[in-house]
């Protein structure tokens, strides 16, 4: 049987040109993570989570968007993403709560209302209907911007 393997992914590099667009995602996906965890409240290596109440180690904080992360016009969006623990958006997204898709979504709702007020869900609704397709100068430019931050 024969495996394609591939090289592993050099976060760092500077040869973003020569990058695929999936590999460029995934490099914009992980510069967004590190772009939250410096830029998020917390003490060490602990980071508050703003949906559970309750600080925890880094490593069980998500990158959780409101609106899906395949909608690209928001996937990047600082207003979209925020660090929230794992137990919230794995297990709490599975718990149905009446008029939202989940608990999770219900309760991360609640947390964007009470921080930002509700022109941001306005915003936040109106921009998830745009379609954005990213091409590789865009990805290049998210990448930059978080990594530069």
């Amino acid at each position: 049987m024969n495996r394609k393997y591939s090289k592993k992914l050099d976060f760092n590099t500077q040869d973003l040109e020569s990058l695929s667009n999936s590999d460029l995602k995934k490099l914009a996906d992980y510069w967004l993570r590190q772009y939250l965890l410096k830029h998020t409240t917390g003490f060490g290596d602990r980071i508050w989570c703003p949906i559970k109440k309750q600080s925890y180690h880094k490593d069980k904080m998500h990158c959780c968007h409101f609106y899906d992360r395949s909608i690209m016009s928001l996937r990047y969006d600082l207003k979209n993403v925020h660090l929230i623990s794992s137990v919230s958006n794995t297990f709490d997204a599975q718990i149905q709560v009446e008029g939202y898709k989940s608990k999770h979504h219900k309760e991360y709702e609640d947390f964007l209302l009470r921080e930002y007020g509700q022109p941001v869900l306005d915003f936040l609704r109106e921009k998830s209907k745009e379609v954005k397709i990213f091409y590789k100068e865009d990805y290049i430019e998210v990448i930059n911007k978080f990594r530069n931050a």
